[in-house]
């Protein structure tokens, strides 16, 4: 039987897989999306939860290009809760949690890989501690691994609340929404 962590790897790459090879986009519940919306404003405090927030972040970014979300997401909600994760992630040894974290200073495009995964978050707001950061010998800046992960954004939610789930037995930070509640 498969432990968690090889559980989890084979759900990856068989999504990454998807990502670079199938043109499907996968459906964007509402209940995710409301979900999603409260996961971002958390700190994570573990390597799953920083998954759980990545993928929480990148639904919200692949839902508002999509004609049901355009009026009840707006890019500044994401794009201030990415500019404040980079800067929880700052002040840690976020190596300590899996993650390696970058930020491109030429594309104002930050990286965040976790788990072979590699999300990316363009145009983020710059603070002083984010352009510090940038311009710090911290910042080791990697090749874009060119796998779009929006279309797969809510298989990859389900499986960072899934892998959540099964290391914890709690959902992340204790958040539960109802299924069927409105923005």
């Amino acid at each position: 039987m498969m432990d968690n962590k090889e559980w989890r790897n084979k759900k990856i790459e068989e999504l990454l897989f998807k990502a670079v090879h199938s043109d499907v986009t996968a459906e964007i519940s509402e209940a995710d999306v409301i979900q999603a919306k409260k996961i971002v404003k958390q700190n994570a405090r573990s390597s799953h939860e920083f998954f759980v927030i990545f993928a929480s972040l990148n639904l919200l970014n692949a839902a508002i290009k999509r004609p049901q979300y355009k009026k009840k997401l707006h890019y500044s909600e994401i794009k201030g809760n990415v500019s404040r994760l980079l800067q929880h992630l700052i002040t840690l040894d976020f190596n300590e949690y899996n993650v390696a974290f970058y930020i491109n200073p030429s594309e104002k495009c930050a990286y965040l890989e976790i788990y072979t995964i590699q999300f990316s978050f363009h145009n983020i707001l710059m603070s002083e501690a984010i352009e510090a950061f940038m311009h710090s010998d911290l910042n080791k800046v990697r090749a874009w691994k060119e796998i779009r992960l929006q279309k797969i954004a809510g298989e990859l939610f389900e499986l960072s609340m899934l892998n959540q789930l099964m290391i914890t037995h709690s959902p992340i930070s204790d958040i539960t929404q109802p299924k069927n509640q409105a923005f």
